[in-house]
Formats: C-alpha cells, sequence, structure tokens
C-alpha cells in the first residue's frame, strides 16, 4: 500500500503573512490540525512551511505570543518533510520518526505538493490491516467449524482477585462485564 492511497488530498493553506488566530480559524472551519502555509513570490504561490495545532498551542498559547500580532510564517516549520506518493508505510513511519514530526507533505514524481499524510492516517491504515489479520483467523476457525472440528478451549488466566492476597481463575474468554 502506498502512501499516495493512504493520504489526505483535500489540502488546506494559509497565507505566511496571516495571524495565528486566522490560522486557528481555518483548522477549526475544516477540520484539520495542519494547514499548508504558503507564499506568494515571482514565479506564483509556493509552499514555504507548515503550521500545526501543536505549533499553535505549544509553541505560540503557551508562550503567551499574541496570535493577532504573530505570522504563521513567524511559527510555521520552514522545513516541511516530504514523502513520496509512491513510498509506502514503512517508509513514511522511518521519516516522521527520523525526523520528529507526525505528518508529512505527500508529493508527487514531479515534486509537486498532492496531499499530505498525519500518524493518524497510518494508524488508522495499520488498525485496518490488523482488522483483516483478524478476519483471516475468524475465516479460518468458521470453516474448522463446517468442516466438524471443535473449537479451541480457552486457557485459564491467573490473576490476583480485587481486594484480597489470593489468586483467582478468570477465563482468558470470559467477555467483559461492560
Amino acid at each position: 500500500m502506498n502512501i499516495g492511497t493512504i493520504c489526505r488530498h483535500r489540502i488546506v493553506t494559509v497565507d505566511s503573512q496571516a495571524p495565528l488566530t486566522e490560522a486557528a480559524t481555518l483548522m477549526r472551519e475544516h477540520h484539520v490540525g495542519a494547514l499548508i502555509v504558503t507564499r506568494e513570490g515571482d514565479d506564483g504561490v509556493r509552499v514555504c512551511g507548515v503550521v500545526t495545532d501543536r505549533d499553535l498551542v505549544l509553541d505560540a498559547l503557551a508562550n503567551g505570543l499574541d496570535g493577532a500580532r504573530v505570522t504563521v510564517g513567524e511559527l510555521a516549520s520552514p522545513q516541511p518533510v516530504s514523502v513520496s506518493e509512491d513510498d509506502d508505510l514503512d517508509t513514511a513511519l522511518a521519516l516522521m520518526r527520523d525526523s520528529g514530526v507526525r505528518r508529512l507533505l505527500v508529493v508527487d514524481g514531479d515534486r509537486q505538493l498532492t496531499g499530505i499524510v498525519s500518524l493518524d492516517d497510518l494508524v488508522e491504515c495499520c488498525v485496518e490491516l490488523v482488522a483483516g489479520l483478524g478476519e483471516v483467523i475468524r475465516s479460518g476457525i468458521a470453516r474448522e467449524q463446517a468442516n466438524g472440528l471443535p473449537l479451541p478451549v480457552p486457557p485459564m488466566l491467573r490473576i490476583p482477585a480485587i481486594g484480597t492476597a489470593a489468586w483467582g481463575n478468570v477465563p482468558a474468554a470470559h467477555p467483559a462485564p461492560y
């Protein structure tokens, strides 16, 4: 699975000269945690950074910066980390880990911005893969049952009883009471 199929292709931008309050408003209105910071130049509009909700909270609000006076460009990460839309999950995770970021810009073969991928997007993808593995296991058990094989008996777990020093036996497959 490549990053181009996982990433969000809806990109929300903010001008580097906009106040932080505008960035916060855009994040709320578009339900996003990061904005692509742009700057108008002689060759048109260019990406010049990224600003995240964490930047607004940890770098601005927590330090008492005036969100109406400080510009997005002053706070934005000027060297956004990017990944190719053809790269895989492992490459994106390694880039996030090595760079200490939770979001990556996604670019095509011409280095044009095509999306953004967050740690949450990668976790969601991993959860879907693990859920698929669970379905494979359940399918195998169902097939075995259809062939007349008995279900395995879950082992007993030894756990301490609450409020006592005794240990009690609890079936591993015992459903939770909630």
